[in-house]
Formats: C-alpha cells, structure tokens, sequence
C-alpha cells in the first residue's frame, strides 16, 4: 500500500473513534507522555488538529513552545511560546513575536502523526515539515498517536526522520530497539 492509500486509510480509521473516547485517550496519552519526559525539560509539542490526538493536557502551555509553519522559507517550521491563533491549515499556531526556540536547546520535541511503525516511521499530512525540522536536531523525538493508528510498515523514503519513541493510550514502543 503506498503513502496515500495508507494515510487516508488511517485517517478514516481515526475520524470513526467518537470525541468522548479521543478525549479520554488523550488524557491517557498526555500523563503517559508528561511522566516520559524528564521536569524542566525545553519541550516542544503541536496543537493537535482535527481528530489527533492530544498530549498536552498536563502541561503548562506556557511552557511548551508550539510551530509556526514559515511559507516564506520553503515550508521551514520554528517553534515559538506564546499565544496561539488560527494559521496556516487552519491550526492554531503561536504569533512570530514571541519567544523562539533554538534547535539545539530543545530537550524533546512531540512529534504528532497520523501513523507510526514500531521502526519510528510515521507517516503525516505530506508536507515534510516536521522531516525538515527534525533532520539533524540532537532532541528526543516522541510520536504520539491512537494505538489504532500503529501499522506494521511504512514505507519509508530518504528524507523521513524516524521518531525514538512512540507513545500511545496502550503502550510505549522504543523505536531505536526495532531497527
């Protein structure tokens, strides 16, 4: 099954689970996810989208620094504190006057996908933001997704950047272990 077929096979698969179960799933996510990472760390996370799921319900938001897709810089993403709007794709995303956050000085960054495989391949929206961010970044990379939402392949392709964790309501894949 190629990319597309796949992305929106899980998409389907992830718009049928109803509101009430994504929202306790993600509260089972986010404790899973908050107790992961280690206090004081510099995270960076995504305001959650649509039907994805949402890690960051135990957080202080005004801590975590959230991307801001810049159309100008062929797609670059950058991650910023602050107060958040509606953007580009319609997600909310913080103003560009707030705080920035270096590359090198995220301690972990969350990554969101609509898929993952226990490799640490994810397969996402098909924008290759998050591949050209990730690329190089020395951060602990976290997927999280539904457990739903795990395969057993993706086919991965030499720009994917593969996650070293994936966290889901059900379990916590180490990645790195699965190569």
């Amino acid at each position: 099954m190629d990319k597309n077929e796949l992305r929106n096979q899980l998409l389907k698969r992830r718009g049928a689970l109803n509101k009430s179960y994504r929202l306790r799933k993600s509260a089972i996510i986010s404790r899973k996810v908050f107790r992961f990472l280690k206090k004081g760390s510099v995270v960076a996370s995504y305001c959650p989208f649509g039907s994805e799921a949402n890690p960051n319900l135990l957080f202080d938001k005004s801590k975590l620094y959230f991307p801001k897709v810049d159309r100008l810089n062929k797609g670059y993403m950058r991650f910023f504190k602050g107060a958040l709007k509606r953007g580009f794709g319609n997600i909310k995303e913080p103003f560009f006057n707030k705080r920035v956050a270096l590359k090198r000085s995220i301690d972990a960054i969350i990554v969101p996908g609509i898929g993952f495989d226990e490799r640490g391949y994810r397969i996402g929206y098909g924008g290759g933001f998050y591949d050209k961010f990730l690329k190089g970044i020395p951060a602990l990379k976290v997927g999280v997704c539904f457990d739903c939402c795990i395969v057993d392949r993706i086919e991965e392709e030499s720009h994917d950047i593969t996650v070293d964790v994936v966290i889901t309501e059900r379990r916590k894949i180490q990645c790195k272990l699965r190569r």
